[in-house]
């Protein structure tokens, strides 16, 4: 049994029975509020760049971890997809029955004690792809298939590291010069299938404009085009894909001119994750504005402290803290901003647990609204945001909720 099956999940009968139809001012608060309609148009343009930048395209199901993001992010058009926990990869398995998706990587790199977990699944989908940065991770493959007499190789990315650092080995390093022909040696044919190189732009993030975006994006397919030449220098026949985006590299593909890259050695296939629902760090790249923006914590105000800190008039207190927003950074200030008309002058300024508290910004003096206010706040990062709930509440174009949709909790 995957330990994903020993995690509870919500009742989403009885929660439709009980929320849809209502307004946003008759439900819970904290909540997080997805409008249906700005997703899916998200997702509709992201398909829209891939197709003409003719390239495939793998959806990061991490941000919303739910059905309902799945068939908006792969649209008619895709049936591959990355995931960062096992969890994720096995709530899909009515869509790998379907064949509506044939491939799944599991982001991060393989650990030991999830490699059984891995065969069990591939039992489900024709292609499931691991992520390798360490000769470490292809022995401990290796000896695997050995010992359980596993007859199919692994198929696998290599991660590059292009500047993030946060996993993956440099396309000039030696060690992935090495990693590759540990990966490519004869010996290891029967256990090891490179799949290709998988570049993510993290530090793209930190863009704050769609020409630096692009220029990230170009980085990221240099990077792993060239791991890919090291390859097919080794084997001239490899078929390989070459695996790049994040958010904003993705959101600023529709304007790379590709001939500025040179030959490509392998197929080419952007990846994204935050793009269906967005947050305050990509409004602060600007390669989206806030109507962009398809999610947000719907927060209500408990108190106001007239005079406290050091901004006219003082600070508010509403009822969604760390857990609800989490203390994600940005380039923008705080940890959420207010998007409710009358109020955008406001700001998540400090958290504690269950607490927030609201600061003015940097040259207003807005006023404070009233006790029980609801305030809708854009989260710095959406995709941490999202995970603090087990549900979320589907509005389409207005204050009603249309659906609910329950998410995937869990390892």
């Amino acid at each position: 049994m995957p330990p994903c099956d020993l995690y509870p999940t919500a009742d989403v009968n009885a929660l439709k029975k009980e929320y849809v139809g209502k307004t946003l001012a008759e439900i819970p608060t904290p909540a997080f509020i997805v409008d249906r309609a700005v997703m899916k148009k998200n997702c509709d343009t992201m398909l829209a760049r891939a197709k003409k930048l003719k390239a495939q395209f793998r959806a990061h199901v991490k941000t919303h971890k739910c059905d309902e993001g799945v068939e908006l992010q792969l649209g008619d058009f895709s049936s591959r997809v990355v995931v960062s926990t096992l969890m994720e990869a096995w709530r899909m398995l009515p869509y790998y029955k379907s064949g509506k998706i044939t491939d799944v990587l599991y982001g991060l790199p393989i650990v030991n004690s999830r490699v059984g977990e891995i065969i069990e699944l591939k039992k489900h989908v024709p292609n499931v792809r691991l992520m390798i940065d360490h000769p470490c991770q292809l022995d401990m493959l290796i000896a695997y298939s050995k010992e359980h007499n596993v007859s199919e190789p692994w198929s696998f990315f290599v991660k590059v590291n292009m500047g993030t650092n946060r996993a993956g080995l440099e396309t000039e390093s030696e060690e992935l010069t090495e990693l590759i022909k540990k990966a490519l040696g004869e010996q290891n044919k029967p256990f090891l299938s490179l799949y290709g190189f998988y570049c993510h732009a993290g530090h793209s993030y930190a863009s704050p404009s769609s020409k630096e975006a692009t220029s990230y994006l170009k980085d990221e397919i240099v990077a792993a085009n060239a791991a890919a030449k090291i390859a097919k220098q080794i084997q001239p026949d490899l078929d390989l894909t070459i695996s790049v985006g994040s958010t904003p590299t993705a959101h600023a593909s529709d304007i790379i001119d590709l001939s500025t890259v040179g030959e490509l050695h392998a197929e080419l296939e952007l990846h994204a994750g935050n793009y269906p629902f967005c947050d305050y760090q990509q409004m602060a790249t600007h390669c989206i504005t806030q109507e962009n923006v398809a999610c947000s914590l719907l927060a209500e105000v408990a108190s106001c402290y007239n005079g406290r800190g050091d901004r006219a008039p003082g600070e508010v207190l509403i009822n969604a803290g760390v857990i609800a927003l989490a203390r994600e950074p940005g380039p923008l200030p705080g940890f959420g901003k207010v998007a409710t008309k009358g109020y955008e002058d406001w700001y998540v300024g400090r958290l504690s647990q269950e607490h927030g508290i609201l600061v003015p910004s940097e040259g207003t003096t807005p006023k404070f609204p009233p006790l029980g206010q609801r305030f809708h706040i854009i989260p710095q990062h959406s995709c941490i945001t999202a995970n603090a709930f087990a549900w979320y509440y589907i509005v389409d174009g207005s204050d009603k909720v249309v659906d609910i949709w329950t998410a995937w909790r869990g390892w």
